[in-house]
C-alpha cells in the first residue's frame, strides 16, 4: 500500500511539473500566461504559490441541491454528485498543492461529527475564459446555510486513494476530500439526509445549463511569502 501511495505521488508530481500546454487566457489576467486544459488539467504556478485546475460544469447537477459534493474527479465513485467535475485524480492535486508549499491538516476521521477541517487556508478564484472578470466561489454557487466558503487543505491521501470517492473539494469539513470547507463541520450521511449543514447548487444567471462549459479553478495560499 506505502508502495503504491509512493508511486501516485511520485505520478502527480511529475505530471503537474509537465502540464503547461498553452490554454485561452482572457484579455484581463495579465499575470497569467497559460491556463490548464482538458488534455492537460493541472497546472502549478510554483512562484504564485497557485494551483490551476480545469473543471467542467455537470449539467445534471448544476441547480440540484447538493449537501456536500463541489469539485469531483470524473473518475471517481462519486463523480455523478458533483457541480463541478475534475479532469485530474486527488493524488495528483494533492502533489500540486505540496509543491506550492501548503500544509495539510490530516486532523479527521471517518465517522467524526461536528469537527473542523485544518490545514493550510486557500482562496479559490474562479476563471470562465469565455468571460472578462474574475469570480469567486460565493458568485458561482449558493449556500442556502450562509456561511459561505473557507476552503482548507485538508491533506487525507491515504483515503482518499483508498475510498476512491474522487473528492477535490467538498463543500463541508471532510475527512475524504483533499479540501474542503471549514466553513460548515462534519456530519454523518445520516444526519445529512435529515439535517444538513447546507445546501448548494449553482447560480445559474453565472452558470448556464451547458454541459462541458470549462471553469479553470485557482487554489492560492492565503498569506503566501
Amino acid at each position: 500500500m506505502a508502495f503504491q501511495l509512493l508511486k501516485m505521488l511520485f505520478v502527480g508530481v511529475v505530471t503537474t511539473l509537465i502540464l503547461a500546454a498553452p490554454g485561452i487566457v482572457p484579455s484581463w489576467a495579465t499575470n497569467l500566461t497559460t491556463l490548464p486544459t482538458k488534455t492537460h488539467p493541472l497546472l502549478v504556478d510554483i512562484g504564485g504559490r497557485r494551483v490551476l485546475l480545469y473543471t467542467e460544469i455537470n449539467r445534471k447537477n448544476l441547480n440540484k441541491t447538493n449537501p456536500h459534493w463541489g469539485v469531483v474527479y470524473r473518475g471517481g465513485e462519486l463523480s455523478d454528485k458533483a457541480i463541478l467535475s475534475a479532469f485530474c485524480i486527488p493524488e495528483e492535486f494533492h502533489a500540486a498543492l505540496l509543491q506550492i508549499g501548503a500544509r495539510p491538516g490530516n486532523n479527521l476521521t471517518l465517522g467524526q461529527n461536528g469537527a473542523f477541517v485544518q490545514g493550510d487556508e486557500l482562496s479559490v478564484s474562479v476563471l470562465r475564459p469565455d468571460l472578462n472578470k474574475s469570480l469567486s466561489l460565493e458568485d458561482i454557487l449558493f449556500d442556502q446555510g450562509g456561511k459561505g466558503f473557507r476552503i482548507r487543505f485538508g491533506g487525507n491521501l491515504e483515503r482518499a486513494a483508498k475510498e476512491k470517492t474522487g473528492c477535490i473539494t467538498c463543500l463541508e469539513s471532510c475527512p475524504i476530500g483533499i479540501t474542503s470547507n471549514a466553513a460548515y463541520p462534519t456530519i454523518s450521511s445520516w444526519q445529512r439526509f435529515f439535517s444538513p449543514n447546507s445546501l448548494f447548487k449553482g447560480k445559474t444567471d453565472i452558470l448556464p445549463a451547458q454541459e462541458g462549459l470549462p471553469l479553470i479553478l485557482i487554489y492560492q495560499r492565503i498569506n503566501a511569502k
